[in-house]
């Protein structure tokens, strides 16, 4: 083999691999993307996502719909938001490390079908029909038995206290607290108001033991 079909031999193999090793030098160029995601009829969009979903990086809108992420040349990227189509591109090779674009996005609307919905009849006869047609309760069997003092006294003693309850007594043990915290506690069983409520309680039989 003479040397001339040798070196052809040789750049016909290795040049390939250099072309390779630069093109995977550019794919490595890190630039600085920013720019605003606008509707159609040019309003910022706050919120929309900007990701690549090979990697699985990206950023998202602000209130202004301005956005500013780091990005390599060659990214496919996706720009999604609620309520619009999404929108793809691709970071092309640029000489400088900053890349501004302006994105617009389009509306995804979808018609449904109309639906009508009435609260009363359409006309004043059949709305007239409708109401003597309804049949009142004879009795208010039901309001009459949740209050009835015997089954109120029974939820009283074993419901467990509800949110309002445990707030009202939280805060009444706070004001105790703030009323006496700088003076000497005053000892119940010494205070004669609390024996008449002991003593009226256990005349009324509120310590009778029905179990």
């Amino acid at each position: 083999m003479s040397l001339k079909k040798s070196i052809l031999l040789l750049l016909i193999v290795f040049v390939p691999f250099f072309g390779f090793s630069q093109e995977e030098e550019k794919s490595d160029k890190v630039i600085q993307f920013t720019g605003v995601v606008l509707d159609q009829d040019s309003v910022s969009i706050p919120g929309v996502h900007i990701y690549t979903p090979v990697y699985g990086r990206g950023t998202s809108t602000n209130e202004y719909g301005f956005f500013s992420m780091p990005a390599l040349e060659g990214d496919s990227l996706v720009i999604s938001a609620v309520g619009f189509k999404k929108a793809t591109y691709v970071v092309p090779e640029i000489k400088t490390s900053t890349l501004r674009v302006v994105f617009q996005l389009e509306q995804d609307t979808e018609m449904l079908n109309e639906v009508q919905v009435y609260n009363m009849p359409p006309t004043a006869e059949a709305f007239k029909k409708a109401v003597l047609a309804v049949r009142l309760p004879s009795e208010y069997s039901n309001i009459n038995k949740n209050l009835d003092p015997a089954t109120l006294q029974e939820m009283y003693k074993t419901l467990p206290a509800d949110g309002s309850m445990n707030h009202r007594w939280f805060v009444q043990q706070q004001a105790f607290y703030d009323q006496t915290k700088n003076s000497v506690r005053i000892n119940p069983l010494l205070n004669p108001m609390s024996w008449v409520e002991i003593f009226r309680a256990i005349k009324n039989g509120d310590f009778t033991n029905n179990d």
